[in-house]
């Protein structure tokens, strides 16, 4: 088999636990654990592992949802499947992952705005019907790629060499979401050929996946004071039933400091999310000690969605008719509406429509040369990603009705004077608010026509358009020695030459007729879809229009369309280059074993952005380079037949969002002041301790404790920085600026151990579970992105005969998710899961299967600071799905 050093080494043990290459595929869940455990059992490091069931047959249709179930280890499901992975309490754009040990490049749909930049992967891409196994480096070695913080994932693929001739699985099925009440097809196929000699073979697959969804939800925009709503009230206003003018001081004091939900939503997103990937592979083995491998994967997503958002603008006082607070949060508050004949406007509806496109190409050759004592592997690829919205329609109505809108955590009112399913209340931009010129830039884009009119939406190409590109090339060789305790010497290098890029461009429809929802073809969303969400009033069901309807309504009203041209404010580009290279020992002295070693990595990165100042943007080039040295040991101890000890340290890195490195900067010369990104950011560094027992008292059977201690430096985190000597590009002149942008210099300290494990009970039955505890010391009062201090799951499974039947829970405590509006601290609520799989073989060569997921329809949930704040509340349903799989 022709993989980097990293995959050979886990295959060989694997290899090692079977008795041959030829036997590593075993069939079956149980089989399926007992095989990861022997991997884990003999690594050379701290590791945990997911194996495939057969060929083409993974554990869960979503990888991710595969790797949750190993200690440490979370999924973040915010459109239901799991798409990133925290490890180790470290957020998700500190992990890495590697296919057969090299990168493959990152763009994603849009899904996840306010992290489109980071160096995650959208795991719902891969297709586990060509996943041998995916391999979690809890603590890495020398020879390991650079990159993470928490831990590198490897996913290993099929290889044809590596099967029987004529492999052939094929599987398909029937996907329904209860919530989005659609349902549609799935399926893949993986055929594998090889000749007689096995000195060439030819391995493809293609899967086809399609999945539906349906998510209506609560949102806050942005929290205000109740100061706010009594700036410039009426004094005959109402606050807890109490005049304005009427309130103690103590009273005004306490209802200035409540919270209220100013701009109060009611979201529905509809998404088909269709994805269709190949994988294929080609062997050629010239001599019994040589294989060349060549493998492409190539990967075609569909997110196209439409988006609806109704929401109110309580922003300000002087509507306020009454207001009602308790325990620190405004629950509902009375706004006047605004009369007939008067511009203006009390609340919003946005129509969304967007087209969004995944492309995934990697392309890889691969080498695996033994001579005498020697082991040579090395890669090199190209791997490309593009990713975004391309166009988005967007339209929006408003309207000038009187309105009731509060929040007390997982209960929301929204109620207009009139329903928000009728349809002549949502008003155009131009009706409800009245005209206005063009700007001079608006008007020059128009060809220096003027325009009297309103904004009412836009149609810009390439909006959050990410570009992710790398080529790739990787040489590794092991030698065998007898130096001692030293039985390998293990040295190599890497190169890699990296490109990251964000483009949008910028477009506005403007009107000058009066029309409302009512003239256009609207529809009423069903009443149903927020059922378990706590809302009241009759903001919802409203109008909306869907996909065809906002493209129509642009069509018919838009009078004229300006093309703004790239938005320079969001434009940037990262030029990335790397070298790395490593020199490892790995020893053995009787019972105890291990590897020492040192990697050495050179980064270089030139950040491309535009500087504003003075309304005038100038595109800059900055470069900065950063070199260090990696040293890292792993020692074990098999204490006995059945236990094995494991200590291990590193230093470690990760490098910044390519956002945060070349983000767009403004620049006041006036007040000298700026914000913006930091092209002189510094990497994540960290000092990784690890401890971990392991007892392997049966066959298929093991329990592990593992300690793990991250003592992260350089955290990059956002802060205003006074005395920064700048050129300014537009103006010439150089400054100190008091600049507010990502900087390092934050220190973080993850503590947390882990408990795991398998039992093979009796009668067929089984158990496996883990509970994983992690605690951040930061000097923020929030804590970590994406940390939770308490994950636990447990899967009882049973397998019989021709029966297989499993059930998953999960739970995850709170975490902070994020930075709002106003530096509101949002986090997302504690979260569980439940999944249920039964399979019934018919024959050695055919199987059914019937999958349920989310099956509580848990409320996925997201506050401002306190629970009692909400910012998102959703669901997105239970699936159902069955399928057939059939293998010879």
């Amino acid at each position: 088999m022709a993989l980097p050093l990293a995959a050979a080494a886990q295959q060989a043990d694997v290899a090692a636990a079977s008795g041959s290459e030829s036997e590593i595929v075993v069939t079956g869940y149980r089989a399926s654990l007992r095989d990861a455990i022997e991997i884990k059992r003999k690594a050379n490091s701290i590791v945990d592992v997911i194996s495939a069931e057969d060929v083409g047959k993974f554990p869960d249709s979503n990888i991710a949802d595969s790797l949750a179930r190993l200690p440490g280890v979370t999924v973040d499901r915010q459109f239901g499947e799991g798409e990133q992975l925290s490890i180790a309490g470290v957020e998700p754009a500190l992990n890495r992952l590697t296919i057969d040990g090299h990168s493959v490049a990152s763009a994603d749909w849009g899904g996840n705005p306010s992290d489109r930049s980071s160096r995650t992967f959208n795991y719902s891409l891969l297709a586990p019907a060509i996943v041998s196994q995916a391999i979690v480096y809890k603590t890495p070695e020398a020879r390991l790629q650079e990159g993470a913080i928490g831990a590198s994932v490897d996913v290993v693929t099929r290889k044809p060499l590596d099967l029987d001739a004529n492999t052939f699985r094929f599987n398909g099925g029937y996907e329904y979401n209860d919530r989005a009440s659609r349902g549609s097809l799935r399926g893949s196929a993986l055929y594998s050929w090889k000749n007689q000699d096995e000195t060439f073979g030819v391995l493809a697959a293609v899967n086809y996946d399609k999945e539906q969804l349906s998510r209506a939800g609560v949102a806050s925009y942005w929290y205000r004071t109740g100061a706010a709503l009594l700036d410039n009230a009426n004094s005959s206003a109402l606050v807890n039933g109490k005049r304005i003018s009427d309130l103690t001081d103590a009273e005004r004091t306490a209802f200035s400091d409540a919270r209220y939900a100013s701009f109060l939503a009611r979201e529905f997103f509809k998404q088909e999310r269709e994805r269709i990937g190949f994988n294929g592979a080609v062997q050629f083995r010239p001599a019994d000690n040589l294989t060349l491998t060549g493998t492409a994967l190539i990967i075609r997503g569909n997110y196209d969605n439409v988006s609806n958002s109704m929401y109110t603008y309580g922003f300000e006082g002087s509507r306020m008719v009454s207001a009602q607070s308790s325990n620190g949060i405004v629950t509902s508050a009375t706004f006047a509406g605004i009369p007939d004949g008067t511009n203006g406007a009390t609340g919003q509806l946005d129509t969304n429509f967007r087209r969004t496109r995944v492309k995934n190409d990697t392309y890889s050759a691969m080498l695996d040369w033994q001579p005498e004592g020697w082991l040579i592997t090395g890669n090199a690829g190209y791997t490309k990603a593009t990713g975004g919205k391309d166009p988005e329609y967007l339209l929006d109505f408003r309207t000038k009705q009187g309105f009731t809108a509060g929040a007390n955590g997982k209960n929301t009112i929204v109620d207009w004077d009139s329903a928000a399913s009728d349809p002549t209340k949502w008003l155009s931009n131009f009706t409800a608010v009245g005209g206005e010129n063009l700007s001079p830039s608006d008007q020059a884009a128009n060809g220096g026509v003027a325009f009297f009119g309103r904004q009412i939406g836009g149609i810009p190409l390439q909006s959050g358009f990410t570009k992710d590109d790398e080529k790739f090339g990787e040489l590794n060789f092991k030698r065998d020695v007898s130096w001692g305790p030293i039985t390998h010497l293990l040295f190599g290098a890497r190169f890699a030459d990296h490109s990251n890029s964000n483009t949008t461009f910028s477009n506005a429809v403007f009107t000058n007729r009066n029309f409302t929802l009512g003239d256009l073809d609207y529809y009423v969303l069903d009443k149903d879809l927020y059922k378990g969400l706590g809302t009241t009033g009759n903001g919802t069901p409203y109008a909306t229009l869907d996909k065809d309807g906002i493209i129509a309504a642009l069509d018919e009203y838009g009078t004229v369309q300006i093309d703004r041209g790239l938005a320079k404010n969001e434009y940037f580009k990262v030029d990335e280059k790397i070298g790395a290279a490593y020199v490892q020992a790995n020893f053995e002295a009787g019972k105890l074993r291990g590897n020492v070693g040192v990697r050495f990595v050179h980064t270089k990165d030139v950040s491309n952005f535009y500087v504003q100042s003075n309304g005038i943007y100038e595109l800059t080039r900055v470069s900065n380079s950063d070199d260090r040295f990696l040293p890292s040991i792993n020692l074990i101890y098999d204490a006995g037949d059945q236990v094995v000890l494991r200590a291990a340290a590193a230093k470690v890195m990760a490098r910044p969002r390519y956002s945060d490195l070349a983000g767009s900067i403004s620049l006041d010369d006036a007040t000298r002041s700026g914000g913006g990104g930091n092209p002189d950011l510094k990497p994540y560094a960290a000092t990784n301790y690890g401890l971990s027992a392991e007892w392997y008292f049966a066959p298929g059977s093991f329990l592990a404790a593992e300690l793990f201690y991250r003592d992260i430096s350089n955290y990059v985190g956002n802060a205003v920085e006074d005395g920064v000597t700048f050129t300014n590009p537009v103006t010439g002149q150089t400054l100190d600026y008091s600049i507010s942008r990502p900087v390092n210099g934050g220190k973080a300290k993850v503590t947390g151990f882990s408990l795991s494990g398998n039992a093979n009970l009796i009668a067929g039955f089984g158990l496996q579970a883990s509970y994983t505890f992690a605690d951040a010391e930061t000097p923020f009062a929030n804590g970590l992105p994406y940390l939770s201090r308490s994950t636990f799951q447990i899967s009882p499974y049973f397998e019989s005969g021709p029966i297989q039947a499993r059930v998953s829970y999960n739970r995850r405590s709170k975490y902070f998710y994020r930075f709002g509006r106003q530096q509101s601290q949002d986090y997302t609520a504690a979260y569980r899961q439940v999944d249920a799989q039964i399979s019934y073989a018919i024959s050695e060569a055919i199987q059914l299967t019937a999958t349920a997921s989310n099956l509580l329809d848990e409320t996925y949930y997201q506050y401002s600071s306190t629970p009692s704040a909400p910012t998102s509340i959703y669901k997105n349903g239970r699936v159902f799905s069955t399928s057939v799989s059939v293998r010879f």
